[in-house]
């Protein structure tokens, strides 16, 4: 079934809501008083009148603070970090995101039909169970996931199943509740269910919106959170393989093509990933700070100068 939305998305920031007020009472309580950050090379400060001047500068050994950033800080970050990663790409990641994309249309061209016609021949009552199991966690069930993880985190003080909690809350809603919507509305599929074929586009039209596969894109974006937060093989393989049953429920039950699959299993696993990494760094203070003081000796001034770079 087409999902909703507007339902999708208010799904997500409830859920993300619900996880702050029962993790912002405790949520970093046990996280370090203070962190020195780093300071590099000293920063000599511009005299203010353009004659000569010298200057020797002095560079200070760290600053305190660096506590762990709170939850509205993470989110305000993750979404700025996601939503505007295209102003910062390269020549090098936009021809890997026009890779990608160039992958996902070969995969319509050559499998959309002939998985489509392969998966709904070979129905069965075993396949029947287990795709009406592994589907819902591309949706209601992978909310109760992330909620299990949150839990988990308030109870045994466990700082990395709040981490994983947060993550997989703010990459559903990034990924799963705006990104995935967009490209569905403008890209303007049908699915495979309205019998128009796979080359049927109608952008900006309300009933077409098969492309990306949303229940992929959370499944994936959840799955690559906890994949990217352990360092066991088992926990990876069983993430991926569960969103990958996701993917698959959704060609069967004839609601997708396989490419928009893959279109989901991209956009959710690059989002959770790439959160997992940005907020990692948040979390441990990598922003360095540097701090450089240099007296000004001028012919006709005497001062001081700072300079804070970050």
């Amino acid at each position: 079934m087409p999902q909703t939305p507007g339902r999708s998305i208010q799904g997500r920031v409830l859920l993300f809501a619900l996880i702050a007020c029962l993790l912002s009472p405790a949520a970093y309580a046990d996280a370090p008083a203070g962190a020195a950050l780093e300071s590099e090379s000293p920063v000599a400060a511009e005299p203010c009148a353009e004659e000569e001047t010298s200057s020797s500068a002095t560079e200070t050994e760290g600053l305190p603070g660096g506590s762990r950033p709170g939850l509205g800080t993470v989110a305000l970050k993750d979404a700025g970090y996601v939503l505007g990663a295209p102003l910062r790409w390269t020549g090098k990641d936009w021809l890997i995101v026009s890779g990608a994309a160039a992958g996902i249309v070969a995969v319509g061209f050559a499998a959309d039909n002939r998985v489509r016609d392969s998966v709904q021949q070979h129905k069965s009552r075993t396949l029947d169970d287990l795709t009406k199991v592994a589907e819902p966690f591309g949706d209601e069930y992978s909310y109760a996931v992330i909620g299990a993880y949150g839990i988990a985190g308030f109870l045994f003080h466990d700082a990395d199943a709040r981490d994983i909690a947060v993550d997989s809350a703010m990459a559903s809603i990034l990924a799963g509740g705006i990104l995935s919507p967009v490209f569905k509305g403008v890209i303007g599929r049908a699915r495979p269910n309205q019998q128009e074929g796979t080359t049927s586009f109608h952008s900006l039209h309300g009933g077409y919106n098969a492309l990306p596969s949303g229940h992929a894109t959370q499944a994936f974006a959840v799955a690559s959170v906890i994949s990217a937060h352990s360092d066991k093989v088992w926990v990876s393989v069983a993430a991926y393989t569960l969103a990958g049953l996701v993917g698959f429920s959704r060609i069967y039950h004839d609601a997708h093509w396989s490419s928009d699959v893959a279109a989901g299993a991209v956009i959710g696993t690059a989002v959770g990933r790439g959160l997992v990494a940005f907020n990692r760094k948040l979390r441990s203070s990598e922003t360095h700070v540097h701090v450089g003081f240099a007296p000004i000796l001028g012919e006709h001034e005497r001062g001081a100068g700072i300079s804070i770079r970050y």
